[in-house]
């Protein structure tokens, strides 16, 4: 009785997302250059954890073609190496909406310490308020990849998974500016395994069609959703972004 309900759901299901493809302005890929910038970041601590400890550089590039994003970064601070690579794919649908999936790799090394890979696939909603207003919102998993060098020899892979979650608000103002806030679990060059929220503001400002200015600031917390709420990090950051 139960697979037979599955069927059924299941035939419902594909029958009514065919109907709506077919019924539906779905845009594939749009053709053409893409825009493709360049951006360099410089991070300070106002509360620093564990992890990070010394101020941070950033450089990353990245090419969007409207329904295909592909985005690569480096952090570099003391001791510490972030690599980070996402491809995000949505076909629009009646000019408004934007659904499909994403994938992320980010490499930790710590030196002389450890190194980790971890591995993102999230489905992802896009929501399009004309010019002015878009809500992004991404759900997944992530698989962590660690190796400790001192135990290197005796185990070689430490693997652990955990769940992934991205919420994003961005208003976009008087042509030239954009106000913007985020709910992460993870962040662009940080991928803890616990649920620590990242609440990120941040504010860009196009100082010429082709060069944007931006500041933001990240609260990092510890145990937000199983105890007593505590902030673990704050980051500000500034940043420099050029269209290529």
């Amino acid at each position: 009785m139960q697979r037979r309900s599955l069927k059924l759901f299941l035939v419902i299901l594909i029958s009514s997302l065919f109907s709506f493809s077919l019924s539906a302005d779905i845009n594939w890929f749009t053709k053409g250059v893409p825009d493709i910038n360049a951006e360099w970041g410089y991070s300070f601590l106002t509360r620093r954890d564990l992890r990070n400890q010394t101020p941070a550089e950033e450089f990353a590039l990245g090419f969007d073609f409207k329904e295909l994003r592909i985005n690569t970064g480096i952090k570099y601070q003391y001791n510490q190496l972030d690599l980070t690579n996402r491809v995000i794919y949505m076909p629009t649908l009646n000019n408004a909406f934007q659904a499909g999936c994403g994938f992320t790799w980010h490499f930790y090394r710590y030196f002389d310490e450890f190194k980790e890979n971890d591995l993102i696939f999230n489905a992802r909603f896009r929501w399009l308020k004309g010019p002015v207003f878009s809500f992004e919102n991404a759900v997944g998993v992530m698989f962590k990849f660690a190796s400790i060098d001192v135990i290197r020899e005796y185990s070689p892979v430490i693997f652990n998974f955990t769940y992934n979650w991205e919420l994003l608000c961005n208003w976009h103002l008087f042509n030239r500016s954009d106000l913007w806030c985020a709910l992460n679990l993870q962040d662009t060059y940080d991928y803890p395994l616990a649920i620590s929220p990242f609440l990120k503001f941040g504010f860009d400002f196009a100082t010429t069609p082709n060069t944007i200015i931006g500041l933001d600031y990240t609260l990092k917390f510890v145990d937000m959703f199983f105890s007593a709420v505590y902030l673990n990090e704050s980051l500000l950051r500034f940043t420099f972004k050029v269209a290529i």
